[in-house]
């Protein structure tokens, strides 16, 4: 009798066993709602979908199609683009894009503010799409969507495209983009181009903003008025999330520090404000709840916080 019950007390913390690893594997949460169903965050900044888009390996911001139906990203380890999208009422896992690829790497998407342009940075070649550019080279190309379908990705020209590695960071209303250049010997500074009759004319720095330390990844708000970007140029960390807000006479304010809510001292960058101008999303490789310590150089995770952060920061606040 007695070894009756230790069998049956084993075969039952078996199936116990089988069971909990079973739920383990199948347990992926199924996400409804807005901004992936999360808790929206408050005046400080938190990780953003823990486990589901912040895994330690993303390396871009993350963004919403104005209708809030769609999130997009990059991801290191492979170099590749992903997406979620709600589906009868529920968010899928993320998935990769159908133009990007690691064999030449995607990342920094970014949505053009009517959600039916993607741009890119790519190591594909212009001469074979299928290879890529020689050494740490990237440019910036455009796909389109049309319907559910996103067409064949375009090359943006040498006005865009005339340095050793560039990254888009924002579409304007109008389409004038916003974007990053660097060349082989460190510069890395801020770029703007108009469209005109559907082209990027001649390419102005934005000399206003940049400074002689690495400046990157900006974000312009969808009315103009104000633009977030990262730059390694001193603060509280390696890089921060810096804001400059339009003058009177169209020239830019003096760019300002987000300050310790925002900012970390490590590495922060890759801002993104939501098509609603609800919340704030960035990148950082700060310890969170999912890395105890700071993520070596490269990826990291997503962050939001409030926008009221912005409207603190305004010049006449």
């Amino acid at each position: 009798m007695k070894k009756c019950g230790q069998i049956c007390a084993a075969v039952l913390a078996f199936a116990l066993l089988i069971s909990f690893a079973g739920a383990q594997e199948n347990d992926n949460p199924v996400l409804k709602g807005q901004y992936l169903g999360q808790e929206p965050p408050g005046d400080t900044a938190v990780v953003f979908a823990p486990g589901v888009v912040s895994t330690g390996k993303e390396h871009s911001a993350a963004m919403f199609t104005p209708d809030g139906k769609e999130i997009w990203f990059g991801r290191l380890y492979p170099s590749v683009i992903y997406f979620m999208m709600i589906t009868d009422g529920s968010w899928t896992d993320p998935q990769i894009a159908p133009f990007s690829d690691s064999v030449t790497n995607s990342l920094y998407p970014i949505l053009a503010p009517d959600g039916n342009q993607i741009f890119f940075s790519t190591k594909r070649s212009l001469d074979d799409p299928a290879r890529k550019l020689p050494g740490g080279d990237f440019h910036i190309w455009v796909t389109k969507r049309s319907g559910d379908q996103w067409s064949e990705p375009v090359h943006l020209d040498e006005n865009v495209n005339f340095g050793h590695r560039q990254s888009c960071g924002s579409i304007a209303a109008n389409g004038d983009l916003y974007f990053v250049s660097s060349d082989n010997k460190g510069s890395v500074n801020l770029y703007y181009s108009a469209l005109i009759n559907g082209n990027y004319g001649d390419t102005l720095a934005l000399d206003e903003l940049n400074s002689p330390s690495p400046d990157h990844s900006p974000f312009l708000a969808l009315d103009g008025n104000y633009i977030i970007f990262s730059s390694f140029r001193g603060g509280l960390g390696r890089s921060d999330l810096f804001i400059s807000f339009r003058e009177h006479d169209n020239s830019w304010s003096k760019p300002v520090n987000m300050g310790p809510d925002v900012n970390s001292k490590y590495k922060d960058e890759y801002p993104f404000v939501t098509p609603d101008g609800k919340y704030l999303f960035f990148n950082s490789n700060r310890p969170s709840s999912l890395n105890p310590n700071a993520i070596e150089d490269g990826p990291g995770n997503i962050y939001w916080i409030s926008s009221g952060i912005i409207d603190k920061l305004r010049p006449d606040n």
